[in-house]
């Protein structure tokens, strides 16, 4: 008996694609990038609107004139008509300034989510790093909290509704209007006090002023590099890792220069220094043809972006290198060990920075004692092997373009410095002091330091300082001005 079968025996079953498909070039989409492109581009488009001088000033201010215009009842008789159309006035205010700012919170959470596939599926290291699903727990409540805006301002638009509806503005609804005045103040007066926060991510970095990390190293071996790597999250990253690769091509290696990561540190150090004014632009271009090449232009980044970013995170490695730049700076230094330590406090602990030079003429092996009371870890002990610098113990110029300046010596001294990171935290009594010591072999004190904590983490002027410079340069689209 026959049947529908070929002649090997298997059943003839139908082709799914339809015939003629293998003869047929397949093109594949990748339909996640094409996807986050996509999300990408409407983010943008939202996020410039939302950001507008005109729009940021309606949406501000809205909830002041809705809260001032649900009293009006109360002090002028209103005539049926009059009331209908106070009624579509609050509805414009309640609903037109909120809306935009929902729509552009939720394309940033799912262009955040697009990206982070994508860095899963191209680096998953980075997309698993620990603080990277907090920066959606974020946006996230950032989305939850205009959505919340947008659920008050109406629960007071319909108070609004069923008193303006009555007869007579009587004691009910003059309670309701007021209830409603008063909640749309408060949705008013809430991002004012809320403003440090913000509830706008950066329009072209969104992830950055979001992104906290949870694990680094604690031994720096470039510590502004090492810092931007920390502090950069995993969206931000890719851009910046590519932009050193390009960056790293145009390199010249020399006598003070002797590898990319030395002259990635040496940009990062120059920028910093410009901001500081201690250097100016003329000076920097004259620096830079030392280790760079002028065949072609480098791609600019906004280095000054994230170097204004890392001055509100973490500015007590900046105090340390402010430190060192100093120190070389100054007379010849009496001891022939050096120990400059910083401290930097944030809400649940603070993070120390100790640098460590051997001045002498031999390599030695000291302990670094970091003692925290009230604090975890109370002590941290470490053996440490520091070679000699060959840098000599005297005072150099700042920048002197013949001879031996601070800013190629610099990189000598951070190659030839100990410099540590650690973290301490409290829960309840927060710590007082963190002391420092260092001692040789022979458990001789050969330099010790003691540190105060500060009673609060926001009396530091130049964290305020950098914030408002983000929010400036966050409005105008994350540019940086040349």
């Amino acid at each position: 008996m026959m049947s529908d079968s070929d002649y090997m025996g298997e059943a003839l079953l139908p082709n799914p694609y339809g015939s003629g498909f293998e003869e047929q070039e397949a093109h594949w989409v990748d339909g996640l990038l094409v996807r986050s492109k996509l999300r990408e581009k409407t983010r943008l488009q939202w996020g410039r609107f939302v950001q507008n001088q005109f729009f940021s000033v309606w949406r501000n201010s809205g909830p002041i004139l809705l809260s001032l215009l649900y009293l009006f009842p109360l002090f002028i008789e209103m005539q049926t008509t009059l009331r209908i159309w106070l009624i579509c006035l609050a509805a414009l205010f309640v609903t037109l300034p909120r809306l935009p700012t929902i729509i552009t919170l939720e394309n940033t959470w799912k262009s955040a989510v697009d990206h982070l596939e994508l860095i899963r599926r191209d680096e998953a290291h980075e997309a698993v790093r620990p603080g990277a699903s907090r920066m959606l727990e974020e946006l996230d409540d950032r989305r939850n909290v205009a959505k919340l805006h947008l659920n008050l301002g109406l629960l007071a638009f319909f108070c609004a509704i069923v008193a303006l509806l009555q007869p007579e503005i009587s004691l009910g609804p003059r309670l309701l209007l007021i209830s409603a005045s008063v909640t749309e103040l408060i949705l008013a007066i809430q991002p004012i006090i809320l403003r440090n926060w913000g509830l706008f991510p950066d329009l072209k970095y969104p992830m950055l002023s979001i992104y906290k990390p949870c694990q680094r190293g604690m031994n720096l071996v470039y510590p502004l590099t090492d810092l931007m790597e920390a502090y950069l999250d995993p969206w931000t990253k890719r851009s910046w890792r590519n932009w050193k690769n390009e960056f790293e091509n145009e390199i010249r290696t020399g006598r003070v220069i002797k590898s990319p990561a030395d002259a990635v540190e040496r940009l990062l150090l120059l920028e910093h220094l410009r901001l500081k004014k201690k250097l100016t632009i003329e000076e920097i271009e004259l620096q830079k043809k030392t280790f760079l090449s002028e065949t072609n232009e480098i791609k600019n980044l906004d280095i000054e972006y994230f170097l204004l970013h890392l001055y509100g995170q973490c500015q007590g490695l900046f105090h340390l290198v402010d430190g060192m730049v100093e120190e070389l700076s100054t007379e010849k230094l009496e001891n022939d060990w050096a120990m400059d330590s910083k401290l930097h406090r944030h809400d649940y602990g603070a993070d120390v920075f100790i640098r460590i030079t051997n001045y002498s003429s031999n390599k030695e092996t000291v302990k670094l004692t970091i003692t925290t009371p009230n604090a975890v870890p109370r002590e941290q002990i470490s053996i440490i092997d520091i070679k000699s610098t060959k840098l000599e113990n005297k005072k150099y110029p700042l920048n002197d373009p013949l001879n031996e300046n601070v800013i190629d010596s610099m990189t000598q001294l951070t190659n030839d410095s100990e410099i540590f990171w650690m973290s301490v935290s409290w829960s309840n009594k927060s710590a007082a002091k963190v002391i420092i010591t260092l001692e040789n072999e022979l458990d001789e004190l050969l330099l010790e330091q003691e540190l105060k904590v500060p009673s609060s983490s926001n009396k530091n002027v130049l964290w305020f300082r950098a914030l408002n410079r983000i929010e400036r340069l966050a409005s105008q689209g994350g540019l940086i001005p040349r």
